[in-house]
């Protein structure tokens, strides 16, 4: 792999316990401004005279990784970026590993009433912007001032009901400002607030608001997350699991907290014996967590799981094939450019790490990177002509966490596809690009509740696709698709502003 003088690098085992949060910090930062053709004396005479942002100490920041809300908020004035762009993923992936630097200078709103009035009413009209979510969470969480319980709640319900249906930047933000409440004073209203959604009928986009609210983990959460395991709906029992290794990322939980989750995930793990929907997601979940947590689990299992997908091998040679591929990827995307050391491991993660937390905030920051698009395409040709199942599948599900947008999305090479994985990343791909599906190719697809019905289905809730009406009332479909499709007309359509 080709090196550059200012490369930052992640040197920690691709299969340890702990990440390097800093480096991925510093290269966030290094890798935006270079591609944008930035040196660091312009981009500190470009944050200001009162920042006392001096090319020294920005050289330190990108180098060390220090991590500083106003910092980084300084990087997306002076490079043109939105609000938020850089600060979310950096915030996103600190929250979520319990050992990642503190904020030594957070980002402040400007703390006047007429500032948190104007943010109150952005969020309180017709049509809120990410950005708007953003800065109306930071005055609640960062400010003096702040909105009571009974006031905030249907707002909050209503940020909730977004961060499902948005795409891109626009969900990025809006997860970040339901994630930042969650972990501040309104935390109970959060918690309420979730619940009620995550278990309303037919809800089709659980995932994100699991992981939202388990930003703060706590023992009631660990029961709750435990209890949907056994949900009727598969798509909440999987949301469940992201939120079960979201907590143990994030830490804070005792040993005991844990324990009374055992016979419950082990009870789970039985009960979806044979179960695609199922068992893969718990079996990754399982291996995620502590040796005695899994000892225990399966020391009571009546059968035995399925291994979760993994890589070839854990090392970082071209021996093994697989972060070889992701090298390879990451080279094509810098060309000439410095950062392909780090994308190549952020690469290796997103395709090939079980781990959703790793393969989540590896998505963030790849999204947020100046490499977004060469990552997109790389990801479409992985997924369609990748070397093995492995990488192929693992382009394929990228997708639901990357959310990069496609100018155009033609469904025909993924649908023609036999391998059902793939024809749900081709569906992913037309609901987060809001392309409607012919209506027979609809109908015929969302017959059965099982993976592709559900991709099918949130292209055609993205898109909202006039069959809709039809396929909630339609007798011969499963009772979970009719509800489905009513959840997606109640709810609306695709948000990407």
């Amino acid at each position: 792999m080709a090196r550059h003088t200012d490369e930052i690098d992640d040197p920690t085992p691709l299969a340890g316990a702990r990440i390097d949060v800093a480096a991925r910090i510093g290269w966030l930062l290094r890798a935006s401004r270079v591609a944008a053709g930035v040196p660091l004396r312009e981009l500190a005479a470009r944050a200001g005279a009162g920042s006392h942002l001096s090319p020294a100490t920005l050289s330190r920041v990108e180098t060390t990784g220090r991590r500083g809300g106003a910092v980084v908020a300084a990087y997306e004035r002076a490079l043109g970026l939105p609000p938020g762009h850089l600060r979310v993923p950096v915030d996103v992936l600190c929250r979520t590993f319990s050992y990642a630097p503190a904020d030594t200078d957070p980002y402040l709103p400007e703390p006047t009433l007429a500032g948190f009035t104007a943010a109150v009413d952005a969020v309180a009209s017709p049509s809120p912007s990410a950005q708007d979510w953003l800065r109306f969470a930071e005055y609640h969480v960062l400010s003096p001032f702040g909105m009571p319980a009974h006031t905030i709640r249907p707002l909050l319900a209503r940020l909730a009901d977004e961060v499902g249906r948005a795409a891109g930047l626009a969900y990025q933000l809006r997860y970040e400002a339901l994630s930042k409440l969650r972990c501040s004073a309104y935390a109970d209203v959060v918690d309420e607030v979730v619940r009620a959604a995550v278990t309303e009928p037919g809800m089709q986009r659980p995932a994100d608001l699991l992981s939202a609210v388990t930003e703060n983990p706590t023992p009631d959460l660990v029961g709750w997350c435990g209890e949907l395991l056994g949900h009727e709906s598969w798509v909440v029992a999987r949301a469940a699991c992201l939120g079960i290794q979201n907590m143990r990322s994030v830490g804070g939980l005792r040993r005991s907290d844990w324990l009374p989750l055992v016979p419950v995930f082990a009870d789970a793990c039985d009960a979806a014996a044979g179960d695609p929907l199922r068992q893969p997601i718990l079996s990754a979940t399982l291996a995620c967590c502590p040796a005695e947590f899994r000892t225990a689990v399966r020391d009571r299992l009546s059968g035995t799981l399925v291994a979760p997908r993994r890589a070839a091998a854990w090392t970082r040679t071209r021996r093994n094939r697989h972060f070889a591929h992701a090298a390879g990827l990451a080279a094509r995307i810098t060309g000439t450019s410095a950062g392909e050391t780090m994308l190549a491991r952020l690469l290796f993660e997103v395709l090939y790490d079980f781990r959703a937390t790793h393969v989540v905030t590896s998505s963030f920051l790849l999204v947020a990177s100046p490499f977004a698009d060469g990552v997109r395409e790389q990801m479409v040709r992985s997924a369609l002509d990748g070397p093995d199942e492995t990488t192929r599948h693992g382009a394929a599900f990228a997708f639901a966490n990357l959310m990069i947008p496609f100018d155009s999305a033609d469904p025909a090479p993924w649908l023609a596809s036999a391998d059902p994985v793939l024809r749900g990343a081709g569906l992913a791909i037309c609901g987060f690009a809001g392309r409607p599906l012919a209506p027979d190719l609809l109908r015929e697809l969302v017959a059965h509740d099982d993976q592709v019905g559900h991709d099918a289905m949130f292209a055609a809730g993205m898109a909202q696709q006039p069959e809709l009406a039809e396929l909630a009332t339609a007798p011969h479909l499963p009772p979970a698709v009719r509800a489905g499709a009513a959840w997606w007309r109640a709810a609306g359509g695709r948000i990407v502003d």
